[in-house]
């Protein structure tokens, strides 16, 4: 009588029931493993993109504020392997919508004029006449004249007082200068700085139900605030920045 064979080897269903069970326990390790992946790899771009926020932030922070304002300001553009936008406009703890206006002795003498938002500075040098400098605000709107030149405007933020500052910042004395606040449905604040060797020089016309105050006796500032701030975006066309960093600055004048 022929002895009965038995074989020890595994079936051919007995592999595929041995793969599905071994599949079943692996492919949720390697989705987590895949997720860590991309997490790690979001998180080096993070950290990548504010890397390069915080160096273009401290490239501003060694210029003066006239100069910050005017380099800081770029639209969306590229950098390195990324895109950032950076904004820097005069910056005033209380008041949102703050003019600053500073006319300069020079040789002959420059008008500074930078305005809240969109951190736009206007630089006239060189001038040869006494400032005289219009200022109407409408709703969430402001327009600009400056005596000889033409209009420029802009928006302001929804809400706030609007804050003038006149001189706040290295007046000498030595021209006349004349503000002429027009009526408008913000309430303004017009702020003007003097010596007592130039209060004479400085005349400022305000309309009903805007608050004037004189400092006289000012000893003027050296520097201004300014808040920079710098977004880092993946792509031209991102909504989302991958990074932000925004500072405020105390910059010399």
């Amino acid at each position: 009588m022929k002895k009965q064979k038995f074989h020890s080897g595994a079936t051919f269903i007995e592999i595929i029931l041995a793969m599905v069970i071994l599949a079943i326990i692996i492919v949720p390790f390697m989705s987590a493993f895949v997720f860590a992946e991309r997490g790690t790899v979001e998180a080096g771009d993070v950290l990548d993109a504010s890397f390069i926020a915080q160096r273009e932030l401290e490239e501003l922070s060694p210029l003066d504020f006239r100069s910050a304002v005017t380099a800081g300001n770029r639209s969306r553009g590229p950098y390195e392997d990324m895109f950032i936008e950076v904004s820097a406009v005069p910056y005033h703890p209380a008041n949102p919508a703050f003019f600053n206006i500073v006319v300069q002795d020079t040789p002959t003498r420059s008008l500074i004029v930078t305005t809240p938002t969109g951190g736009s500075i206007r630089v006239w040098d060189s001038i040869t006449v006494d400032p005289n400098i219009t200022l109407q605000v409408i709703a969430n709107n402001y327009y600009v004249r400056v005596l000889g030149e033409s209009v420029f405007n802009g928006s302001l933020p929804p809400s706030g007082n609007v804050l003038v500052m006149l001189n706040a910042t290295q007046y000498t004395g030595l021209h006349d200068i004349t503000l002429n606040i027009q009526p408008g449905d913000r309430t303004k604040n017009a702020h003007v700085y003097t010596s007592f060797a130039n209060d004479a020089r400085i005349r400022v016309i305000v309309p009903s139900g805007t608050s004037l105050q004189r400092f006289v006796g000012f000893t003027n500032r050296n520097f201004s605030m300014l808040r920079a701030r710098v977004s880092v975006f993946e792509s031209l066309a991102d909504v989302e920045p991958k990074a932000v960093v925004e500072s405020i600055l105390e910059l010399p004048n």
